[in-house]
């Protein structure tokens, strides 16, 4: 088993923890920009893009993560103080998408004075008519963030109006053995990889290509920051970073996700936009296993990364994901070997001669 890195699971906690909701990504890209500059180029765009050149000659490698989470937007404040929201990738007035169901968590609202904790809530039991519990479904309006205040008044004082981001806000914990579980392990916990993986290669005399990293910012609303890495950045072969869809849990089907925690980093070869580089893909497969690395491979539906900026833009990609459950959620859990694995892979896939 790969080492279990203290450094990587320490980046993972910090920018979990942080707030970077789409296009409010500051506060993350804050923390890349000030360690990354420790021991790379750091530059950062007009777009608010985190790009490191970590060192090396040859063909420009560039290893890639976002720094955005997903979130809720506030569209109106009630008389009595209370919070009620729509997504910011779904109209409000259509029914809020099951996965993304955020009762009885922390939130955060995010506005140009600071950050005013509550939590998502909704109408209990005790309080429903039978008829309402049994047969109504979930619109947008029948949940809203407590935040302990009694009118909008005090919420407008506080800097809460329509359009402020909110986020979940639980802190990450360990549990079981190996499991992490946190708020924005998509695609925090790419970034720590990123991070820790590109700290080891900048100590290396070996590498096989010019390494070059990069945090971009709103992938979960249209893969912005990506394109404009693509359309700017001269890069030779792109390594997208993302989570992985598992069927390891009751209720999927294992014939749609055979990937699971614990058995390493997938090489991803189709998802819902493009087809990865099979060359390049596997490349990493071969690479991988030559290094004891655990692999798994896979195709996803219903799914995209900023890999397809890059394909779309003529630059050889392939998308290494690390196996998570419960996607676009706040306690999105992943597996500490399977981090640690991917930070081998990329370390060992730059310093391996092509």
């Amino acid at each position: 088993m790969s080492r279990l890195r203290p450094e990587l699971f320490d980046a993972v906690r910090e920018l979990s923890e942080l707030p970077g909701p789409t296009g409010h990504e500051d506060a993350v890209q804050d923390w890349i920009a000030a360690r990354w500059a420790t021991f790379a180029d750091v530059q950062r765009t007009g777009v608010d893009n985190v790009i490191a050149t970590v060192g090396g000659a040859g063909r420009r490698l560039l290893i890639m993560g976002h720094a955005d989470e997903i979130c809720f937007m506030v569209r109106s404040v009630s008389d009595d103080g209370f919070v009620h929201l729509g997504s910011y990738f779904n109209d409000v007035r259509g029914y809020p998408p099951r996965w993304i169901m955020p009762l009885n968590q922390t939130a955060l609202v995010l506005t140009e004075q600071g950050t005013v904790p509550g939590f998502f809530s909704t109408v209990s039991g005790h309080v429903l008519t039978t008829r309402e519990g049994s047969e109504k479904r979930w619109e947008w309006k029948d949940w809203f963030i407590d935040l302990g205040l009694s009118s909008r008044a005090e919420a407008e004082a506080l800097g809460i109006f329509p359009g402020c981001r909110v986020i979940w806000n639980p802190k990450v914990q360990r549990y079981g053995q190996t499991r992490i579980t946190g708020k924005a392990m998509d695609d925090r916990a790419a970034l720590a990889i990123a991070t820790v993986a590109a700290e080891e290669l900048s100590k290396r005399d070996d590498l096989a290509y010019e390494v070059v990293i990069a945090s971009t910012v709103q992938e979960e609303n249209g893969l912005i920051g990506a394109q404009s890495i693509a359309d700017s950045v001269e890069v030779d072969l792109c390594l997208n970073l993302d989570v992985g869809l598992v069927g390891d849990i009751p209720g999927p089907d294992r014939q749609d996700f055979p990937s699971k925690l614990g058995a390493g980093p997938v090489v991803v070869y189709q998802d819902s936009s493009v087809h990865y580089s099979r060359k390049l893909s596997d490349r990493l497969l071969k690479i991988g296993r030559e290094h004891d690395v655990p692999m798994q491979r896979a195709i996803y539906q219903q799914y995209g990364s900023d890999g397809a900026a890059m394909i779309k833009r003529g630059i050889e990609s392939a998308l290494i994901a690390y196996p998570t459950r419960y996607t676009h959620s706040s306690v999105e859990t992943v597996d500490e070997r399977d981090l640690n694995w991917t930070v081998d892979l990329l370390v060992a896939f730059a310093t391996t001669p092509v």
